[in-house]
């Protein structure tokens, strides 16, 4: 691209006030496209706590900050406008930290990084690469693990944070122009769609026990009490605003349903724990344990360990073969479409008769739903 965008040319607001932010929102109300972009905090929160918000309108850049304003319902208009197009690059947690601190379920997206996978096949560019690819200039990232908490910020941290969104339209609009006759921008804007609801509902979606590492070595009575501690540890995490493994990892809720304790002296036999966990938690195990117990200890299925089903790996390659078929015809990375790893889940899921995983719905579902039934139907015949 031939545009040089100088981060001088524009005016940087810093916005702490949410009278002021409400102006802004009422004037970005006429834009057609908004360029997005967050900083947050979640080294030990299971929520991400959310320390900057960028925005670029293509003529002003504010920086807003979300420890001194609420959002005003006027911001929250514009976001949830499906008819505003949100331009971000690699939007996930974005996406998540705008739900959790601002119950913003946000429309109208158009993600910068997908679109690049979607035109390219190329997987998961940084924002830096981009730019430098479209630019041909460097975009320093040495501020991104910087302590966007701590007020103020420095001069280094809003020069950053302001480049951030500083590139987006530009590059929202040459993308658009080349998504031109494209039948991939079908599945793009199904993507972004997904995007937006995904990460609603990953958020607020419970965690599933069978997908905690290390389960498959417990037996029907054992993954019944671990499904009852896997429980509380997510709930307590949510309640305390904790991530899981401080309050205990999934190995040592495994070797906790082992032994299923009935006094402290059994679970210091745990090597790993922390001394914390075993402090704050231990009485609250016991108590989960009895309870357990006192309930006639009821089971769960097993976790088959993948190594031990038979036929997963000609399935697996049964299907990663279809799946680079359908990608061929669609013009897609087959990677993008299905990864090795969830192909592997999904062939499980079709050996097994158990769940399938989260990826498998949308228009990927749609997509290879046809062809990989009549695969499972000619494997079984």
């Amino acid at each position: 691209m031939n545009i040089e965008l100088k981060l001088e040319d524009f005016d940087i607001e810093w916005v702490e006030s949410t009278e002021r932010l409400s102006e802004l929102a009422e004037s970005w109300k006429n834009f057609k496209y908004l360029a997005i972009d967050t900083e947050f905090e979640r080294r030990t929160t299971f929520f991400a706590r959310l320390a900057l918000v960028q925005l670029f309108d293509g003529e002003k850049i504010v920086l807003i900050d979300p420890l001194s304003v609420d959002c005003p319902q006027s911001l929250k208009d514009v976001l949830e406008n499906p008819s505003i197009t949100k331009i971000f690059h690699s939007c996930k947690e974005d996406l998540e930290v705008l739900y959790t601190s601002w119950n913003c379920q946000l429309k109208g997206l158009f993600d910068t990084q997908v679109a690049f996978s979607f035109l390219t096949g190329e997987l998961s560019i940084g924002y830096a690469k981009l730019v430098e690819l479209f630019y041909s200039i460097p975009v320093d990232k040495k501020e991104t693990t910087s302590n966007w908490i701590k007020r103020p910020l420095t001069p280094q941290q809003k020069e950053y944070a302001s480049k951030d969104v500083l590139y987006l339209i530009e590059v929202y609009l040459h993308q658009l122009k080349e998504f031109e006759n494209r039948e991939v921008f079908t599945f793009f804007t199904q993507e972004c769609e997904e995007l937006c609801s995904n990460a609603i509902d990953s958020v607020d979606a419970v965690s599933d026990y069978r997908d905690a590492k290390d389960v498959w070595r417990l037996n029907e009575k054992q993954a019944g009490l671990f499904k009852c501690l896997f429980d509380w540890r997510e709930k307590t995490a949510r309640q305390l605003d904790r991530t899981k493994n401080h309050i205990i990892k999934d190995h040592e809720l495994v070797e906790l349903s082992i032994i299923a304790p009935e006094s402290k002296n059994q679970i210091k036999q745990l090597k790993d724990l922390h001394p914390r966990s075993l402090r704050l938690y231990s009485d609250l195990w016991l108590e989960i344990v009895k309870e357990w117990n006192l309930g006639g200890a009821p089971t769960q299925d097993i976790v088959l360990n993948p190594r031990d089903i038979k036929g997963l790996k000609e399935e697996s390659n049964r299907l990663e073969k279809q799946v680079k078929n359908i990608a061929k015809e669609n013009e897609l990375n087959p990677t993008f479409l299905l990864s090795k790893r969830v192909i592997r889940k999904l062939a499980q899921s079709l050996i097994t008769n158990q769940s399938k995983p989260s990826q498998w719905k949308g228009w990927r579902k749609k997509l290879l739903e046809n062809s990989i039934l009549k695969l499972a139907i000619s494997r079984s015949e």
